[in-house]
């Protein structure tokens, strides 16, 4: 067995990429990169107890994209394997989803390699990332001021998950050889391949890392920078994955409620060192955005500044994602009115005592009881049921959004205050207030629903009928 086949194989049993009855599917371009991922695995398969199933995704954007395509297919054929061939339309995928041409041709590529996946029953699918492409990114992701995160670069095996795909498991079997050893492999094998001379182009900035940076840092600062690059980002996998751990044991205790939006308990947020806050914040974040690959540091400052900060205040993130805070927690969701979880509240509703009264996104139950025969209720500080003293609240009652100047008496206190102070020292986020149900009579508020009522309405040893009050969420 060739050494570089052995180093590959090695590194396959190390990582524990493939197991025995696997199907692969290898993506193949062309290029010498993938024509090596494909001899190898080829060449390997029977040791390995897996079959394989090639596969090619003609983009439409080179004049030569068209003898690819065929290349592969000739590979495939001479090789004995399936193979699956497909064109797609990169540009108006581009166009319509607001993309560059390299993130849509990247998306419509892994779309078409997860369908083609899917359809075959494979495990996983094999591309011909290299070492050059791992140490390519990892500088690249230290030039656009990444976290730690972004330090890891490629790994042997990565869940995928991006638009219109569930799960994708890529496996990396080259990351174990340099650009070099997959060209003297070619030459010692007589591998032909395929060219993509817009690989020579200075435009992408991944071009301009691999021809002009790297390699004015090997010949002026370090020659061996691709292993002290890949030697700092294994450094970096290790403390992440120990990090990530933490953070996912932290989460389980921090958040409060989960969904299409998540709420953060603030105080114990901020009671993380800040590394683990971090930590926390990338994963809510990635689990909100299905994936972590539109993350940048900056957005995980930006939420950081956001959990210090006082309560009203909030960013956009992201995929359409905000993130607000609160007095007591921090909301992240993709419709902050969404977050608030209460209906509005439009106009005065006059309530039916006794009966049924459907308010907006409320459904209100009014009985009136006997308090002789009653058993005294319980007082339900901020519950959205509340039983009330019906000599004192009367029944012309009224439910109504909060108005300026407000006051009332909050149980338990023998002054009035204003409902804005009660909403700031009760800490009701802001972006809530104005959504919580007022219940008024002629003269006063008698029950600040959720939060608490009115001192002078509530039920006592002189009450001789009570008034049980009960909101009730309905769906619209």
């Amino acid at each position: 067995m060739h050494l570089i086949e052995k180093s590959v194989l090695d590194f396959l049993r190390g990582h524990s990429l493939v197991s025995r009855g696997d199907r692969v599917v290898a993506a193949v371009s062309g290029g010498a990169d993938s024509v090596t991922l494909l001899h190898i695995l080829q060449n390997s398969r029977k040791e390995l107890g897996i079959e394989l199933h090639v596969a090619h995704l003609d983009h439409g954007l080179r004049p030569e994209s068209a003898a690819d395509a065929e290349y592969v297919a000739f590979l495939a054929r001479d090789l004995g394997l399936p193979f699956t061939l497909d064109r797609r339309d990169v540009q108006s995928y581009r166009d319509k989803h607001r993309l560059t041409l390299e993130e849509a041709a990247r998306e419509v590529r892994y779309q078409f390699l997860e369908e083609t996946a899917r359809r075959i029953g494979a495990a996983s699918v094999a591309v011909a990332h290299t070492k050059n492409d791992h140490v390519e990114t990892v500088l690249l992701h230290l030039l656009r001021g990444t976290g730690l995160p972004g330090l890891v670069g490629l790994k042997a095996a990565s869940e995928l998950h991006c638009r219109n795909i569930s799960s994708l498991r890529i496996i990396r079997p080259l990351l174990c050889l340099s650009r070099e050893q997959v060209e003297l492999y070619c030459r010692e094998y007589g591998l032909s391949y395929r060219t993509d001379f817009t690989n020579e182009s200075l435009t992408p900035t991944r071009n301009r890392i691999r021809l002009e940076l790297l390699p004015s840092i090997r010949e002026h600062f370090n020659p061996a920078v691709d292993e002290a690059i890949s030697r700092l980002s294994r450094l970096a996998a290790d403390e992440v994955d120990f990090i990530e751990m933490a953070a996912a044991n932290v989460i389980k205790s921090l958040v409060k409620m989960n969904g299409p939006v998540v709420a953060i308990d603030k105080s114990g947020l901020g009671g993380l060192h800040p590394g683990l806050r971090r930590a926390v914040l990338r994963q809510l974040l990635s689990a909100s955005l299905g994936s972590p690959k539109d993350i940048e540091a900056v957005h995980i400052e930006d939420m950081m500044d956001i959990a210090r900060g006082s309560a009203g205040r909030s960013v956009d993130l992201p995929g359409g994602l905000a993130f607000s805070a609160g007095y007591s927690e921090l909301l992240l969701g993709r419709d902050l009115n969404a977050l608030i979880s209460l209906p509005p509240i439009e106009g005065a509703h006059p309530l039916n005592i006794p009966g049924v009264t459907d308010i907006d996104g409320w459904r209100v139950v009014a009985s009136i009881r006997d308090a002789v025969t009653e058993k005294q209720p319980e007082v339900e500080a901020s519950s959205y049921a509340q039983s009330l003293d019906f000599g004192t609240a009367g029944g012309e009652l009224m439910v109504r959004a909060r108005q300026p100047g407000d006051r009332f008496m909050p149980l338990g206190m023998g002054v009035e205050k204003k409902l804005k102070d009660f909403f700031i020292d009760a800490k009701v986020p802001q972006n809530r207030r104005s959504r919580v149900p007022i219940v008024v009579n002629p003269g006063q508020i008698v029950w600040v629903a959720g939060c608490r009522l009115d001192e002078r309405v509530k039920v006592s040893p002189a009450t001789a009928r009570i008034l049980r009050l009960e909101f009730e969420r309905r769906s619209s």
